[in-house]
């Protein structure tokens, strides 16, 4: 009688660890769901951000290059791309530039 009693209270003891095995496997699951439907309704949100403000970007875009009057590349006084180069242009190799006495080191009072 005691081991009938020993094997129906194992039965019973698996039974319970089983159902607390899933309903802990439903809790992880509507855990994971919720971090899915989350996640996904950032993402859709990102997406539609995205979207938009490249929409509008490209209609930015568009009307500030529609607007400029042909013939002007750009407003009054600013600086030209052919006018600027000459900035960075290097003097010739023939015509070094002067030297002065003011502009060679010092030795600091030691006279070599």
């Amino acid at each position: 009688m005691a081991r009938l009693l020993l094997a129906l209270i194992g039965v019973v003891l698996l039974a319970v660890v089983a159902l607390a095995l899933l309903w802990l496997l439903g809790q992880v699951m509507v855990g994971v769901g919720a971090f899915v439907v989350g996640t996904a309704g950032v993402l859709s949100r990102l997406l539609w951000f995205l979207i938009f403000t490249g929409l509008l970007s490209g209609l930015v875009y568009f009307v500030t290059s529609a607007w400029r009057p042909p013939g002007r590349s750009g407003p009054d006084g600013a600086v030209r791309l052919d006018t600027a180069s000459s900035a960075f242009t290097t003097p010739s190799a023939g015509s070094p530039a002067p030297v002065t006495t003011s502009d060679l080191p010092t030795t600091g009072g030691v006279d070599a």
